[in-house]
């Protein structure tokens, strides 16, 4: 029997939604070609969050930092000094979704990093589901791993001494939100070299994209036929076969030397993301990598990054070995 597919994180008014489920069942059968083309564009145009007043106070806290990918400059905002923690947001979300927990962990000792994928938050506009997006990903994994510049004081003066040389800065953990543990998922299969990752947390993440695609086709009644093309797409967004890219598959080959311990922390009431879906996967993983759950309850799939007892069990579990 297949999962049952999760309730969509973004929703459509039904004025807009009732003649799209039309269109895509009689194009879906007439000219697939089209309603699969129609289906990626409405998955990589999805309109951007808006930044409320409380967002924009959070930024601006922050050490603006801003990330060449090449084909574009990714928004990104540093917190705190420390080994390198890296947060990555879902589907719709920004680098203000950690507004609780970013400067928890820079009161905790670490250098916690946000920024904004392409066409969300403060970065430029762009199709949030291409393969340029986990290549992004790792890009900004790359440039977290290079020396940090040394710091030169304002006005130097002969008692001044020098700035000391740059060191590594390594990624010492990395922390991602529903759709972002897909991109994390994916990029820790093949990370830029360099990059070492000690500690991972997945909150309500994304378990495979088999039930996310079904999620997607279900709520716009694609008609099943379509089903291939799609999956095809998929595989040429996160570079492997469709059915190898769940957590179960891609976390035990994570190469940052080795698979990282994983916290997963996902709310019992979680309408958009099944708690089963993360049950399934821990027993998957069971005697294969180091990964616990934390189960929450009342908190669903968003109020999660915020609760205090959620964030006091990230700082505890990220903390170095040696220092526990």
């Amino acid at each position: 029997m297949k999962p049952a597919a999760n309730r969509m994180v973004v929703t459509l008014p039904w004025w807009v939604l009732a003649p799209l489920r039309v269109a895509f069942q009689l194009v879906g059968r007439l000219y697939p070609p089209a309603a699969v083309y129609a289906f990626k564009w409405l998955l990589s145009h999805m309109p951007r969050k808006k930044l409320s007043a409380r967002d924009r106070d959070f930024l601006r806290g922050g050490h603006r930092l801003d990330f060449d990918c090449g084909d574009a400059v990714l928004a990104g905002y540093s917190f705190g000094a420390g080994p390198t923690v890296l947060l990555v947001h879902g589907l719709q979300g920004s680098a203000a979704n950690f507004h609780a927990l970013a400067p928890a962990l820079a009161r905790r000792g670490y250098r916690a990093v946000v920024f904004d994928a392409i066409g969300h938050g403060n970065s430029p506009d762009g199709a949030a589901f291409s393969p340029r997006t986990i290549g992004h990903l790792r890009q900004v994994m790359a440039q977290l791993a290079q020396p940090a510049p040394p710091v030169q004081p304002l006005q130097p003066t002969p008692s001044t001494p020098s700035a000391p040389p740059a060191q590594p800065a390594p990624l010492h953990a990395v922390i991602s939100h529903s759709a972002g543990a897909y991109l994390t998922m994916l990029a820790l299969c093949d990370p830029p070299p360099g990059v070492g990752v000690e500690r991972c947390v997945y909150l309500a993440p994304y378990p495979d994209i088999a039930t996310t695609l079904r999620t997607f086709t279900d709520y716009l009644r694609v008609p099943r036929a379509v089903t291939p093309a799609l999956q095809r797409w998929f595989e040429a967004i996160g570079g492997v076969p469709f059915a190898q890219q769940s957590m179960a598959y891609c976390l035990p080959r994570h190469r940052t030397p080795a698979a990282p311990p994983c916290l997963f922390i996902h709310d019992a009431h979680d309408r958009h993301i099944a708690l089963d879906r993360t049950r399934d996967t821990l027993e998957a993983l069971a005697g294969v990598v180091d990964a616990r759950l934390r189960v929450t309850t009342d908190l669903g799939h968003f109020r999660i990054l915020g609760d205090p007892g959620v964030i006091a069990e990230i700082v505890d579990f990220i903390q170095p070995t040696s220092e526990r």
